[in-house]
């Protein structure tokens, strides 16, 4: 399942790239897509070169800065990257720290993706470490390419440094963030080493990186470890220690270890993006409490908080294909009287499902309305009475005044175009459950208002008795 809608929210993709826009715009990644015969653009997440062409294109097009990605090197995820980012930015914003921010990262990789796109988009000065000397070399020249020399630096450290042998003991860093080797061994790498079934799909993209880059001995466990280790000594020279972590069995581990380095606070993040989960943890020495910094990514992953589905019992139905067929078209006649359309997506007929569109509210205050109609109905018999004549008027104008009525209370217009207007869209089934039929409503769309939905349901218990009998 995509987690695109549980991203940061400052994220811009959440809505993710037109690729057919991205082939016309450049020829590199037009190479890597084609178009199938419905008109669709195809992309091939397991070519290891597409995934590259893709990570070039959208850094060159959403930050205008035109990285070269050696083929034998990481890819580095761009959303990913961005949800690190706009984490750190709400940290910072949280401790007061919004302008002249100098920042590290720890092993930035060839492509030194974090800060150049740091100092593109909040112009953040950039302390860059990396141990391989050809990642080093290639950080370097991605760093001139992009004209930032004088926000970025580029160190090279050993392998066994990670902070104290790199920063400026003269100065005090806003932050350090790092993306660690995730694996202890080769074996982890195989996508099933872990899996708690043998049924678990297939990765959907490629394996892109070097072993130095994902694999390191003890894991990212060891890694981190260190890095709290690193942290006790330079204490509040480093405002905010970040890291991201891999695998959430880590976490309990790290959490006990920044508790025995005696931080004063720590809080962890998740990242979603595609089909990727990620956690960020973060601690200070600081007096500041991070637990009470504001979880932008957290909030918008409860607002899309999956809720269930309105349900209700037809008591005493059958739980036979034939009784299904008859209940489920006796819904459908009662939606199209309540001039609703519905589209049929089912793909099981003993469990039928369809999409219902409402136009406008016609299901609400229906007391209201029958009373309208009596007194309607009165006055249209009596102008019968006194002249036969003008009973086809009478009607007509009972038929317009009901209409003007609920279209001035929805605040809708009675043209040809607004009929169309999707006002409210639901999904209705027909569901077994204990050998009882289950009648279920449900939204598309989690943040869809749900009020018109219980008014819905409440009108069909209201009729249902009498549409069944």
């Amino acid at each position: 399942m995509s987690m695109n809608k549980f991203m940061h929210p400052r994220n811009i993709y959440k809505n993710p790239p037109n690729f057919k826009q991205l082939a016309v715009e450049f020829p590199e990644f037009k190479r890597h897509v084609r178009i199938d015969i419905t008109g669709k653009v195809q992309f091939d997440f397991k070519d290891p070169e597409a995934l590259r062409a893709l990570s070039h294109t959208l850094l060159l097009k959403d930050f205008h800065l035109d990285v070269c990605i050696p083929v034998n090197k990481l890819v580095p995820t761009i959303p990913l990257r961005l949800n690190y980012i706009l984490w750190i930015e709400d940290l910072l914003d949280f401790i007061g720290r919004i302008d002249h921010v100098e920042g590290i990262d720890i092993g930035t990789g060839a492509s030194c993706v974090y800060p150049l796109i740091a100092a593109q988009k909040n112009q953040w000065s950039m302390l860059a470490t990396e141990a391989d000397t050809g990642s080093f070399e290639q950080a370097k020249q991605n760093i001139v390419s992009n004209g930032f020399q004088h926000l970025v630096k580029v160190v090279q450290v050993s392998k066994d440094i990670f902070l104290a042998g790199a920063v400026d003991a003269d100065k005090v860093y806003d932050f350090c963030m790092c993306n660690p080797p995730f694996f202890a061994s080769t074996q982890e790498l195989h996508p099933f080493f872990k899996a708690r079934t043998q049924n678990r799909p297939h990765p959907k993209n490629a394996f892109v990186a070097s072993v130095h880059e994902t694999v390191a001995k003890g894991g990212e466990v060891d890694f981190i470890q260190k890095m709290i280790a690193e942290s006790t000594q330079l204490k509040t020279q480093i405002k905010l220690y970040t890291t991201m972590v891999g695998q959430k069995s880590s976490l309990p581990a790290l959490k006990k270890c920044l508790r025995e380095a005696k931080v004063h606070s720590f809080k962890v993040a998740e990242f979603c993006q595609g089909n990727t989960t990620r956690w960020g943890l973060a601690w200070t020495y600081l007096n500041h409490d991070l637990r009470k910094a504001s979880e932008e990514a957290k909030i918008a992953t409860k607002s899309y908080k999956q809720r269930g589905p309105l349900l209700y019992d037809l008591e005493g139905e059958q739980n036979t294909p034939e009784n299904i067929v008859k209940i489920t078209s006796m819904f459908l006649q009662l939606f199209k009287s309540l001039q609703m359309s519905c589209e049929d997506v089912s793909r099981n007929k003993l469990h039928p499902r369809y999409f219902v569109t409402a136009s406008s509210n016609t299901w609400s205050h229906q007391r209201r309305k029958l009373r309208a109609k009596l007194r309607q109905g009165q006055l249209a018999e009596s102008k019968t009475i006194d002249d036969p004549a003008d009973s086809s008027v009478a009607k007509r104008s009972l038929d317009d005044l009901l209409c003007e009525s609920t279209c001035k209370k929805l605040r809708l217009s009675t043209d040809s175009e607004s009929s169309d207007h999707a006002f409210y869209k639901f999904m209705f089934a027909i569901n077994c459950l204990n050998k009882k039929l289950i009648l279920e409503l449900n939204t598309l769309d989690n943040n869809v208002d749900r009020e018109p939905l219980h008014q819905i349901m409440q009108y069909i218990k209201n009729n249902c008795r009498n549409l069944v009998n």
